[in-house]
């Protein structure tokens, strides 16, 4: 047992390997001439071409079965939007805009999917049937070498047709090609009347080269053949259109899904998912063309075995040598990419039994050790950051809130000393409501319908401060007020723009605050016709929200919000400042597209 054991590790090593893979290096070529006979190699040749051929058609099969599929996909979903042209409103506007709803949807099918156009027929009088682009009246079927008679014959079923150059409608493009259609209608069984009708075409040319590419090989021929022996798509697309001979069709129907030989050819017939035929044909030239290499081979084995086993140690060396190869490729891919929250394991194949591992098995463990080691302390470091962050953020927020009670509680004072009790209690009342609103969001962030109310809140409050010469307007667009935002953002923006735009005289302070889309972000603008900000103060300004300074005397709650909303975890946003003097000012912010991921809704 001992000397066994020996004998195992010592065929382990590396150096081992070689030697070995050098022995059977020499005895293969003559295991190979003292085998090998000419008709063995010929079987054996011709198996693999065979098989060879049937597994790149069975890969074409799946594409063309997933080609097709993805058709009726297609074909199932615009049924739904037809029924939905079908129920549209009486109503004017509305049917307009379901046929507009239905239009881009059908482009986006059209362009997502590759399809060389989609053609929708309506019952005449219909709205948008002499749309002209992607829908037609019934009658205009005949485009298409179609008829109402030919499309009832489907049923519910897709009727897969070609019909040759299609041309696209004029409004696109002055193209014309061969197409294979896709077919689907719904005629009414009481009255017998189409309702309409609808084609996907997809090019022929397309089909044409996935035959093509699939079988480089000039002698091998390949093509789709419908029931009735028309050729769908040949592997020539000067074929496309063509007919088989009633024989040829009788034998293709006859032997569908087999594979048969029959007058020097072998034919792979297979039945598609539409009901097409795919047909691959390989002649007996084919075969013995390529076996004739096999047969020089063997001969020149004989007269180059010293060469030929030189080549032979080499492939056992690279095959030996491929594990080392994975290992550096593994080691180079590794990388810490600051875009991931942790670099992926990379495994190294290795033998099961630790027993039979060499110096590389041993190696490859070293490293994925060392992978483990990496990607828990980046876990850790990245989980430390987040609470770093959100614990700068909370300081932020609970620095914000104190600074405007200030400021407002200074208002309220002033009414009180000017003696504006009416003035100065209604804004009690409304610092009330403003705090019981505030304090009921204990998150931070919070839907910007609720920002919106404690803005409007503080505007009131503000009115009153300023003997009414202030007044406004909130707009935003249906659905983005469901958005998340960090709470008392618009607050500090809202309260620069009322005590610097009033010092510019007892004009009419109007400010309008604006919320809408952008692209996967919300765009929020504050504009004012106050007195603006001179370029001096801009400038510092500017430059404090640039590198996220808080300047606790100057510019407190602008620099603050500025801080909080450009954090990557609540919104990762941006503010912009322009002004004029004597113009007004305009204040863009704008941040990601944040909702609202807890399951329990806030309080109303």
């Amino acid at each position: 047992m001992k000397r066994l054991k020996k004998i195992r590790i010592h065929c382990s090593s590396f150096q081992s390997r070689l030697l070995l893979a050098f022995f059977a290096a020499t005895l293969l070529p003559i295991s190979i001439i003292a085998g090998i006979s000419w008709h063995i190699s010929y079987g054996i040749a011709q198996d693999k071409i065979l098989d060879s051929v049937l597994e790149s058609d069975a890969q074409l099969n799946a594409r063309l079965n997933s080609r097709i599929r993805q058709t009726e996909a297609v074909a199932d979903t615009l049924r739904y939007q037809m029924y939905s042209l079908s129920q549209a409103s009486e109503e004017l506007s509305l049917s307009l805009d379901t046929v507009s709803n239905v239009r881009n949807n059908i482009s986006q099918y059209k362009s997502a999917f590759d399809f060389y156009h989609i053609f929708l027929y309506l019952q005449p009088g219909r709205i948008g049937a002499d749309e002209g682009v992607y829908f037609f009246p019934l009658e205009k079927l005949s485009n298409l070498q179609l008829s109402q008679g030919e499309l009832s014959s489907f049923g519910s079923s897709s009727g897969w047709l070609l019909r040759r150059n299609v041309k696209l409608p004029a409004i696109l493009s002055a193209r014309e090609s061969d197409a294979v259609l896709c077919c689907r209608s719904l005629t009414d069984q009481g009255t017998g009347i189409m309702e309409y009708a609808y084609c996907i075409a997809i090019e022929a040319q397309e089909f044409s080269d996935y035959l093509d590419t699939s079988f480089g090989a000039e002698e091998i021929t390949s093509y789709l053949v419908s029931r009735e022996g028309q050729v769908i798509a040949h592997k020539s697309p000067d074929q496309n259109g063509t007919a088989l001979d009633d024989s040829k069709k009788s034998l293709l129907l006859e032997h569908q899904d087999s594979f048969f030989h029959c007058d020097g050819t072998y034919y792979h017939n297979v039945g598609l998912e539409n009901g097409w035929l795919h047909v691959t044909e390989i002649p007996d030239s084919y075969i013995t063309s390529n076996t004739r290499p096999l047969i020089q081979s063997i001969l020149l084995a004989l007269a180059f075995f010293i060469p030929l086993t030189i080549c032979v140690i080499i492939l056992f060396s690279k095959s030996l040598t491929r594990r080392l190869t994975i290992l550096s490729n593994a080691m180079e891919c590794f990388r810490l990419d600051q875009n991931q929250a942790e670099p992926s394991i990379i495994t190294v194949p290795r033998p099961d039994d630790p027993k039979d591992y060499d110096e590389i098995d041993r190696l490859g463990v070293t490293f994925e050790e060392m992978q483990n080691t990496i990607s828990g302390s980046l876990k850790s470091i990245v989980e430390l950051s987040v609470r770093e962050e959100r614990l700068k953020y909370q300081l932020l927020q609970s620095q914000i809130n104190p600074h405007f009670l200030y400021n407002i509680l200074g208002s309220i004072r002033t009414c009180q000393t000017l003696g504006k009790l009416d003035t100065a209690n209604q804004m009690i009342t409304d610092l009330t409501a403003f705090y019981r609103l505030t304090l009921r969001k204990s998150r931070d962030l919070i839907p910007i319908r609720d920002e919106l109310e404690i803005a409007r809140l503080y505007l009131n409050m503000e009115k009153l401060c300023h003997s009414y010469q202030l007044d406004w307007s909130i707009t935003a667009e249906d659905g983005v007020e469901n958005f998340m935002i960090c709470r008392f953002t618009l607050q500090p923006f809202l309260e620069n723009s009322i005590h610097h735009g009033l010092s510019a005289g007892g004009e009419l302070l109007h400010i309008d605050v604006n919320v809408c889309y952008g692209d996967d972000t919300v765009i929020i603008t504050i504009r004012d016709n106050g007195a603006g900000i001179s370029p001096q103060t801009l400038e510092q300004l500017q430059n404090a929200m640039e590198n996220k300074i808080i300047n606790y005397e100057k510019h407190f709650g602008i620099s603050n919000v500025n801080a909080r909303i450009s954090n990557p975890l609540f919104g990762n946003g941006t503010v912009c400042i322009e002004s004029q003097l004597m113009e007004g000012t305009c204040i863009t912010i704008e941040f990601q597209q944040m909702e609202d991921t807890d399951e329990e809704s806030y309080d109303r």
